[in-house]
Parts: C-alpha cells; sequence; structure tokens
C-alpha cells in the first residue's frame, strides 16, 4: 500500500470551491448602515448595526485565511502535479 495517495481530482475541486468561498465573502460587502431603521425596534437595530460591523472584521478575517488557504492548494497541486511528471518520467520504459 502507498504511504501517500493524492487525488488530483478532488484537490482541483478542493481548490475551485475555496475560490467561490473567497469570491463570496469578498461580495459581502454591506455597509454598517446600509439596513438602518429596517428593524424598527431602536434596541434590534443597534444590536443588528453592531453584528454587521463585527461581521465585517470577521468577514475580511475569514476571506484572508481562505485565501492563503486556497493559494497554498494551488501550490501544493503544481508541485504535486510537477512531482509526478518527474516520477512517471523516471520510471519509463523505452521499447524497441
Amino acid at each position: 500500500m502507498p504511504d501517500l495517495i493524492v487525488d488530483g481530482e478532488a484537490l482541483k475541486t478542493s481548490i475551485d470551491s475555496l475560490a467561490r468561498v473567497r469570491d463570496e465573502l469578498g461580495d459581502q460587502m454591506s455597509g454598517r448602515d446600509e439596513n438602518h431603521d429596517i428593524f424598527g425596534q431602536k434596541d434590534l437595530n443597534k444590536a443588528m448595526g453592531a453584528f454587521s460591523g463585527d461581521w465585517k472584521i470577521h468577514r475580511t478575517k475569514i476571506k484572508d485565511d481562505v485565501s492563503k488557504l486556497h493559494d497554498k492548494l494551488v501550490e501544493m497541486s503544481e508541485t504535486w502535479d510537477e512531482a509526478d511528471g518527474e516520477m512517471a518520467k523516471s520510471i519509463s520504459t523505452e521499447t524497441v
């Protein structure tokens, strides 16, 4: 049994999925006051405003982390493809 198994398709699917998550997090840029007074009650409006501000900060951090993970997976995939190609060349046989 091999010590290392890499599923290239699953890796590429993960890269694509992370790109979509990163893009979705970047697209959710609503402002703190965008829904001001929509909830009616003063305390609820205040709480939703606070949540919106906190979410903006945390969303940015999450987006940055997802972006870093995406970049690492892309790098890993490229390195794996290169190593796999080199290994394939080294074990190929010539027929005469």
